[in-house]
């Protein structure tokens, strides 16, 4: 265990790699006319190689026959360059029996269960079989004597070894590993491409990071669990003209607090300003490539549905809005239209954390309008 600590505790200051995933584009509105892909859900949000993932496929607006409408595609290797670039190394049709879920009265939604294989991190693309090959030239040249021999293969050995025994990990060790699990951490993508019948195929993606993190949790090593959401709720601000509520301090607000019922009401008033937020728990901390601890963000991404009788007739620039900057809510210039359905994305974020895996869940809640 000691000759172990020799090679690892240098790298801390060696692997400096910083990468973020950036959150997929969607439209918020979602009309009952078109098929819509909502979210991916992954649990466990952190996974190791071994682990077994619940992954949850949500969909909202037309509802289709999800098993003659998509086809499934996987694969473990997957390559993540430093500019974020993501190329698909070989893939396959998955092979997971797909069940499906009642996630909400609104939506349609499958579920997978994944075995991710022991082997992904040994065997991926992603890191080459020389890693140090992949870092700058600079790094390489600070090495310490003799670890620019490792190979992957090596590396991976040792991270399994010291997994196999950790409550014999010291804190010193603990620390050394957390840069190097960033490091040895992979990505794999799954893929659901979808066959309409006068339309191109679309192809809605997914990639996730597999690493060890969570076989050293007894260890102290920081593991990523998803976002956890208590309420919904809407912030009724004196002001038409408020352009955010990041610090509430001095405003005169009310809470509108929204459950997926469908009897929540929203009362619509002039002179105010509304704000679709939630309140989110599981505020998990981690540690920077440069050995910082720092608390990871919560953002939300927010997609509605209105109703389609409401809305027969009337013009899509007199349909609700919501700035997913800051929340705020344009209601609807056709007082006819009431009724109303919110999807929220909670999802976790840190900087300078090399390919985090992704934490994010969803929820939803709907009511209707009531105008003064």
């Amino acid at each position: 265990m000691k000759k172990t600590s020799l090679i690892i505790i240098p790298i801390i200051a060696i692997i400096a790699m910083v990468g973020c995933e950036q959150f997929s584009t969607s439209y918020q509105r979602v009309d009952e006319s078109e098929f819509r892909m909502l979210k991916y859900i992954w649990e466990p949000a952190d996974a190791a190689p071994g682990d077994t993932i619940t992954l949850t496929a949500v969909f909202a607006g037309k509802r289709v026959d999800l098993d003659s409408y998509l086809r499934w595609w996987i694969s473990f290797n997957v390559i993540r360059d430093l500019l974020g670039s993501t190329t698909v190394v070989d893939s396959a049709l998955l092979k997971a029996e797909s069940r499906p879920v009642d996630f909400s009265p609104n939506t349609q939604a499958v579920e997978f269960k994944i075995p991710v294989p022991k082997d992904i991190v040994r065997n991926s693309a992603s890191i080459p079989e020389m890693w140090i090959d992949a870092l700058p030239a600079s790094l390489r040249g600070a090495l310490p004597p003799g670890i620019d021999t490792l190979t992957k293969t090596r590396m991976v050995d040792m991270i399994e070894t010291l997994a196999g025994n950790v409550n014999a990990i010291s804190s010193e060790e603990t620390k050394a590993l957390i840069p190097i699990l960033q490091y040895f951490t992979v990505p794999m993508r799954i893929s659901a491409k979808m066959h309409e019948q006068g339309r191109l195929p679309h192809t809605i993606n997914s990639t996730q990071y597999i690493r060890y993190n969570n076989r050293f949790k007894a260890a102290g090593i920081p593991v990523n669990t998803a976002p956890k959401v208590d309420k919904v709720v809407v912030y009724k601000v004196k002001g038409s003209d408020v352009s955010g509520i990041d610090d509430k301090n001095g405003l005169a607000l009310d809470s509108i607090f929204l459950d997926n019922s469908g009897t929540s009401v929203i009362t619509v008033e002039k002179g105010y300003s509304y704000f679709l937020d939630a309140q989110s728990n599981n505020i998990d901390t981690t540690v920077t490539m440069d050995g910082k601890r720092i608390a990871e963000k919560h953002r939300i991404y927010r997609q509605f549905q209105l109703d389609a009788k409401e809305t027969a007739g009337v013009h899509h620039s007199k349909f609700m809005d919501i700035n997913n900057l800051n929340g705020k809510i344009t209601f609807p210039a056709n007082t006819k239209i009431k009724k109303f359905i919110f999807w929220l994305t909670v999802y976790d974020e840190v900087q300078n954390e090399r390919l985090r895996p992704n934490g994010e869940t969803l929820v939803e809640v709907s009511g209707r309008l009531e105008y003064k």
